[in-house]
């Protein structure tokens, strides 16, 4: 599978503009977070992050709140994006592939300028970003979906309870 369609939006989150389309071979764990408001729909979401730096971040703090900071630190997730609150993991069986395009996070505002513009919470402080984001076409730029990736999905387990039983999850 080559190249898929992504937004302009989602090519901006890359550092510098840069990333590269790949396919990411099994056995492997990706891991997404989304908003406990979002409940099903949440594992539809194109953004994924490697199981292996989540786990690596759960390794140093264990408790669904500092697990969130630094989610939202390296991966620059604006806080009025949502809570954080759902784990979902897609894993990849040996003998298969996904599409991806990845690159480094670029810095985020900690409050989207869309949030500010509606005259929301305003701030000059930004997440740092840097780490490696994946983008996963489980739906496609129309929002169809793709039953292959969607059968990998399993999930959501609550961010806390993730964070207190780490090696059952991640």
């Amino acid at each position: 599978m080559g190249p898929f369609d992504i937004s302009v939006q989602e090519a901006q989150s890359f550092e510098g503009g840069f990333f590269r389309f790949t396919e990411i071979a099994g056995p492997i764990r990706l891991v997404r977070f989304s908003d406990s408001g979002r409940g099903e729909f949440g594992k539809l979401g194109r953004f994924w992050l490697y199981g292996s730096e989540v786990a690596e971040i759960l390794s140093a703090g264990p408790s669904g709140k500092h697990l969130v900071k630094e989610v939202s630190q390296r991966w620059a997730v604006c806080d009025d994006w949502g809570d954080k609150g759902l784990v979902w993991r897609m894993d990849v069986p040996r003998g298969h592939s996904v599409p991806a395009c990845w690159g480094a996070t670029k810095f985020q505002p900690k409050v989207s300028g869309a949030e500010q513009d509606r005259g929301g919470r305003q701030t000059r402080r930004s997440y740092a970003g840097g780490s490696i984001q994946l983008i996963i076409p489980v739906t496609d730029t129309d929002r169809r979906k793709n039953d292959f990736l969607v059968s990998l999905i399993s999930g959501p387990t609550a961010t806390d309870k993730v964070a207190t039983a780490p090696d059952r999850f991640i």
